[in-house]
């Protein structure tokens, strides 16, 4: 209570799973920020541009090719949900005192995963969890909130993974919020936000339900998850070369029947 009995309204009703989905329904993405006056208040916010990894355009750098199956990582969804929270929170870099996922809003996210709205992707090094990311699933739509990695190349695994589970189970829209240089090497790109609201509509119009994710479905380690992507990219390219036969035979036919418009019109 502020001095004169007004209430402090600190936006924590956003981080109850009905205010967190109407947050991401809306196209923005909550943040519990310290203001100048030392508390915390949560907000939701919008990015423009807004980044996205097109679920029909992975990538996998070559470097990534060689060095994922050699690590001899395990893949999992939903295995450590709590855990990959955890280690994102920690994640290095922060300045002292800065924290960007406080208790709070990791408690909120791991209410949604118990209401079937969130979920997480494990790489594991043995026993060991070695990197992970997670995000909020609605309807066909996905996000990444975070990523976080032990061991080199972890992370791109871990994202790789979600990727892959998403275009597989039949995902429209991945949201990765903001393009680093990082993950612009997997395909991530921004749009502007007008654009990212009308993907998110599509993604939506199934309905708020989540597509399931089955968990025996996908890649079960590095090397199966570089031939899941060497499958995508090869249907991309077979069918990039059926539309461009599409199309040149498209022209062909507009230039005989510009050659012989009275047979091309069906006059003898």
């Amino acid at each position: 209570m502020e001095s004169g009995g007004a209430h402090t309204d600190d936006g924590s009703w956003i981080l109850d799973p009905p205010g967190m989905l109407f947050v991401y329904e809306q196209g923005a993405f909550p943040m519990d920020t310290r203001g100048e006056d030392g508390q915390f208040r949560v907000a939701a916010y919008r990015a423009d541009p807004r980044a996205i990894l097109d679920l029909d355009a992975i990538r996998l750098p070559r470097t990534l090719r060689r060095t994922i199956p050699r690590h001899g990582f395990r893949l999992t969804v939903d295995a450590a949900f709590s855990e990959v929270v955890e280690h994102c929170a920690h994640r290095p870099g922060l300045g002292p005192g800065e924290v960007w996922l406080t208790p709070r809003l990791a408690g909120a996210y791991r209410a949604l995963h118990r209401w079937g709205h969130a979920r997480s992707f494990e790489v594991w090094d043995g026993d060991a969890l070695v990197g992970g990311t997670f995000g909020v699933a609605l309807g066909r739509a996905h996000t990444l909130e975070s990523m976080f990695h032990l061991a080199p190349d972890a992370g791109s695994a871990a994202v790789l993974h979600a990727a892959v589970r998403m275009r597989g189970a039949g995902y429209r829209l991945l949201d990765v919020q903001q393009r680093t240089p990082h993950t612009a090497r997997l395909g991530v790109r921004e749009v502007a936000e007008a654009e990212f609201l009308e993907r998110l509509r599509w993604a939506l119009s199934p309905g708020l339900r989540p597509a399931a994710l089955r968990r025996d479905a996908g890649p079960a380690d590095g090397h199966e998850l570089v031939a899941a992507i060497d499958r995508l990219t090869a249907a991309r390219g077979r069918s990039s070369r059926s539309l461009g036969t599409v199309r040149r035979t498209s022209g062909d036919r507009t230039a005989i029947r510009g050659r012989f418009p009275d047979r091309a019109a069906g006059t003898r």
